[in-house]
């Protein structure tokens, strides 16, 4: 990265507006930023570091601290950056928090903070990257840079007074620094990877354990040996049981023959002695059946006459309707007539009608030129409802989730408050029980102490208890024991001693125990309590109560409740900032949809803005016009409608007439017919042929009276000969001993049934879980190869073997390496050949990370030791060789972050003169191969040295910055 230029607005010590352009200083520049203490020197440094990230290089200051107080007040603290990255150029703007004048009235409102970031395009014009949310922008530098703050901090700047944290940060922390500077997250990403599935094999390893475990107890067995012993031992029983169980079943299927048999024997004789009733009651019916044949006959001769009475009466009625139909058809003649003469006269009216259509029809058409307009206002007007509506929800939400934090503040002081009144109360009962012990032990201890004591002077008492006549005393081996040692009190053996020692180590061990707890408790209330002024404290800064958030959030919960569940869900899923930044659009979506229906509106009347009011104008005179050319239609449609149902009416007459003449003549013939074929059949008049005739459904009731007659004689008498056959020779059986046989063979066929099933049920559950078991232990063996293979790798390159080092932490320590060696070249010139920069190679203690530790090695000494133990100004030496190290690698490997500009803050003020010089030839060296360096101090030797410069200033009415040696002044 590098600055192009820098504008500064009542920021820090500089109460107007000041600007440097750092294009002026030339390409590669060796910039010296100068000025007495506290002028304002390291402000720029802050300015460029606010700018970027919103936080100053010694994040000592919040950005809302840094308005000058020597500014107007109505100057806007500001900072504007612009600079060149990568070969592309951006320009970001941060305003931070303050407090500015009213646009209108006295007092002051609330400036928010903002920041604003785009891309410079080659023509000049600014693609906008982010419009004013301060974290998106900070976001969006970290990824264009690839540096957090405190990476920007270390590697790029080096502020007052921490020059030394990169020098002295520790592994894990230069990890993170050196992960982002080259862009090794790759190996990173391959340690997760490896060692989730590592982990996903243990998991699935276990879980097949756990499975053999469940098949076990699912089998009820203890191993695989007995589960194959008692499979074995199941198969002949199983199969003995078969057998038993299919010769049941068979004996069970001879009783059921046999019973089925005898019943059929028996429904043989029932079916007999009732065939023999039905014939006879059937037999009854025959004289009716006989009277029914011969009315069926004289049926059937009644239809063949039939057709020609039918086709006399067809006549008839033909006639007749016909002659009904020539009387109408000459009433229509007349009236046809009458309408065309009316139809005439009417038709006389049409021109003028024709012209009447035709302006209104022109009124239609502009009419439905205007229907687009209205359809556009309709939808910009439903567009600004719905806007307005979900503006409302998100101003709604965005105080709902204000409210919601101060509630969970609350929450947790009451939470916290009760943790720490249960915490006093164990603290109070873990001090008395100490004390309660403490008694305790003290009392058993001077028990213990007057056992001892009469123990010790007891022993000679008894010694003499274990004396007899004439055996040897133990201690002088005397004979004689004239006078034995006597004891006035009973003397304590020595398991009652010991018991009194074990008693005693017990009540030290829980005084012991009861002091640690009464310590835990202790540090766990202070803990505690800390927490609880925290608490009150930020509930302090936000000067709400309990009784207020909770009303409040009822009062936003009862007006959210009116809007959609899915809007709704949406909403409280984003973030208060994200919900402000969509309030912020969709304001501005509202106004311009509130422009368009201005505009829309001014060619409308009234009357005709809405869909509905031109439609009902539209609809109005469309019914006109058409109504109109209905009007016109029908008077054409009259006349010619007249004409046409005259010249009908006088065909239609016509054909009846010639239909009555035609009817006439086939009715005489059908009557001479009628009468020849009555006069050749059986029936003396035509009154005894009628009543012969019979309706379709009375003939057929007889035929299938008669048919059903016939076909149950004839199927009872062949039934009745085929049982008799069947039962001759035979007598009727009794059921209950067929029966009592095959309820006994239905029970015994249900306990070898049983058997079989119980031993088969087992034998199959052991076979199942036998099956499963073998493809589970291949299954183990299978994942014991994997995790062989995966297993290793994921521990060599998570760092589980060895010294502990990880994949991404080797790779980091290769280009450490690179960096070191390039950073001790420096360090060794500006030390004088006395120092270099070593890696640690040792493991760290414990579980602390290691790997990137760094080391001095002292050439005068010729040992290796600490960075840490160096002197400020060695230390500044090192941080600053290390900087530029840092810088010429990184461009050197692909894809690593640009650092083409180095800011240093003080620290040359620790360097003697010679080292002074050495450092000053590094950094001229440096910035000859194409950085640029910028430096901030008052050392008078470097004024001398540096001829570009940017002198700051300081007057009782603030700072200001003046370019020196650049050829143009900037202000």
């Amino acid at each position: 990265m590098r600055p192009l230029s820098l504008h500064m607005a009542a920021f820090g010590p500089f109460p107007g507006l000041e600007q440097i352009d750092f294009s002026v200083f030339g390409d590669n520049p060796l910039v010296l930023i100068n000025g007495p203490t506290g002028s304002g020197k390291t402000t720029i440094l802050d300015a460029i570091c606010f700018a970027l990230y919103g936080k100053t290089t010694g994040d000592e200051r919040e950005g809302a601290q840094m308005r000058c107080d020597l500014a107007a007040a109505d100057v806007l603290c500001e900072v504007s950056f612009e600079f060149m990255l990568n070969q592309r150029r951006f320009h970001i703007r941060r305003v931070p928090e303050q407090l500015r004048p009213k646009a209108r009235g006295d007092g002051f409102t609330e400036q928010k903070p903002e920041a604003c970031l785009s891309e410079i395009l080659p023509d000049g014009s600014h693609k906008l990257l982010v419009a004013s949310k301060v974290s998106e922008a900070t976001r969006e530098i970290e990824i264009l840079t690839g540096l957090s703050v405190d990476q920007f901090r270390q590697v790029m700047v080096l502020p007052q007074g921490k020059f030394r944290q990169l020098l002295l940060a520790e592994s894990a922390e230069r990890e993170k620094i050196f992960s982002q500077l080259f862009q090794t997250g790759i190996y990173k990403k391959l340690e997760e990877r490896l060692k989730e599935k590592a982990a996903e094999i243990r998991r699935e390893r276990d879980a097949l354990l756990q499975f053999q475990r469940g098949l076990f107890e699912a089998a009820e067995i203890e191993s695989a040996e007995e589960l194959d012993r008692e499979s074995t031992a199941l198969q002949p029983e199983v199969a003995a049981a078969l057998i038993a169980k299919q010769q049941q079943d068979a004996a069970l299927l001879q009783a059921h023959k046999d019973l089925d048999q005898a019943q059929n024997l028996l429904r043989d004789f029932e079916q007999l002695a009732a065939a023999q009733r039905d014939l006879e009651q059937l037999q009854l019916r025959h004289p009716a059946i006989d009277q029914d044949r011969l009315r069926l006959k004289a049926a059937g001769q009644a239809q063949k006459l039939a057709p020609w009475f039918r086709e006399q009466e067809r006549c008839v009625t033909e006639l007749q309707r016909v002659e009904q139909r020539l009387e109408q058809s000459r009433s229509a003649l007349s009236a046809a007539q009458g309408k065309l003469a009316d139809a005439a006269k009417a038709q006389q009216g049409s021109a003028e009608l024709s012209r009447k259509i035709d302006g209104q029809k022109q009124q239609l058409h502009l009419l439905e030129a205007r229907q687009q307009q209205v359809v556009r206002l309709t939808e910009v007007a439903a567009r600004v409802r719905t806007v307005t509506g979900q503006a409302d929800l998100d101003q709604l939400l965005v105080r709902y989730k204000a409210v919601s934090e101060q509630q969970q503040l609350l929450q947790n002081i009451v939470r916290q408050k009760a943790l720490l009144d249960k915490l006093k109360v164990q603290l109070e009962d873990a001090e008395q029980t100490g004390k309660q012990l403490k008694q305790s032990y003290d009392n058993s201890l001077n028990n213990n102490k007057k056992l001892e004591l009469s123990w010790h002077q007891g022993q000679a008492a008894i010694l003499a208890q274990e004396l007899r006549e004439n055996q040897p005393c133990p201690v002088c081996g005397s004979l004689d024991h004239p006078t034995p040692a006597r004891s006035a009190e009973a003397l304590p053996d020595f398991h009652a001693l010991e018991k009194s020692r074990v008693a005693l180590a017990k009540i030290f061990s829980d005084l012991e125990e009861a002091r640690d707890r009464y310590r835990n408790r202790k540090a766990e209330a202070a803990q505690a309590a800390a927490g609880h002024e925290d608490l009150l404290s930020r509930l302090g800064e936000a000067g709400v109560s309990p009784q207020a958030v909770d009303a409040e959030l009822k009062q936003l919960g009862r007006q959210l409740q009116g809007y959609p569940a899915a809007e709704l869900a949406s909403g409280k899923a984003l973030a208060a900032e994200q919900l402000a930044t969509r309030l912020a659009s969709r304001k501005e979506e509202l106004a311009g949809l509130l422009r368009e229906q201005e505009l829309l509106c001014q060619d409308l009347p009234e009357a005709q803005r809405e869909p509905a009011g031109l439609a009902a104008e539209i609809s109005a005179l469309r019914t006109t016009v058409g109504q109109l050319e209905r009007e016109l239609f029908e008077l054409n449609a009259a006349f010619t409608s007249a004409q046409g149902e005259l010249e009908a009416a006088q065909a239609a007459n016509r054909e009846i007439e010639q239909q009555q003449q035609a009817l006439r003549q086939e009715l005489t013939r059908a009557e001479l017919a009628c009468r020849k074929e009555l006069a050749d059949s059986p029936f003396a008049s035509e009154k005894e042929f009628r009543a012969a005739l019979l309706a379709d459904a009375e003939l057929t009731a007889l035929q299938e009276g008669i048919a059903e007659f016939d076909g149950s004689s004839q199927a009872l008498t062949g039934a009745l000969n085929q049982l008799q056959k069947k039962c001759a020779g035979q007598q009727q059986p009794q059921l209950s001993g067929y029966e009592e046989r095959l309820e006994l063979a239905r029970q015994e066929k249900a306990a070898a049934e049983q058997h079989w099933q119980a031993l088969d049920g087992r034998l199959q559950v052991l076979l199942a879980s036998k099956k499963k078991l073998t493809a589970n232990l291949a299954r183990l063996a299978e994942l014991d190869a994997r995790y062989a293979t995966v297993g290793t790798l994921s521990d060599v390159a998570n760092g589980q073997t060895g010294l502990k080092i990880s994949l991404q932490r080797f790779v980091l320590s290769v280009l450490l390496d690179d960096v070191l060696l390039d950073a001790s070249r420096r360090l060794e010139v500006m030390s004088r050949g006395r120092y270099r920069l070593l890696r640690k190679e040792d493991r760290a203690k414990g579980n602390k990370a290691s790997g990137l530790d760094l080391l001095v090695d002292d050439a005068y000494t010729g040992k290796t030791r600490p960075v840490a133990t160096l002197s400020g100004g060695e230390s500044f030496m090192a941080a600053l060789a290390l900087a530029l190290g840092l810088s010429d690698i990184v461009q050197t490997y692909a894809g690593g972050v640009h650092l083409d500009t180095l800011f240093i803050d003080e620290g040359f003020g620790s360097l003697d003169p010679e080292s002074l010089e050495l450092a000053i030839r590094t950094l001229v060296d440096l910035q000859t191969g194409g950085r640029m360096i910028g430096i901030i101090s008052h050392v008078a030797e470097l004024k001398e040295q540096i001829p570009l410069r940017i002198d700051v200033r300081q007057e009782r009415s603030g700072s200001s910055i003046h370019p020196v040696g650049c050829g143009r002044v900037v202000q």
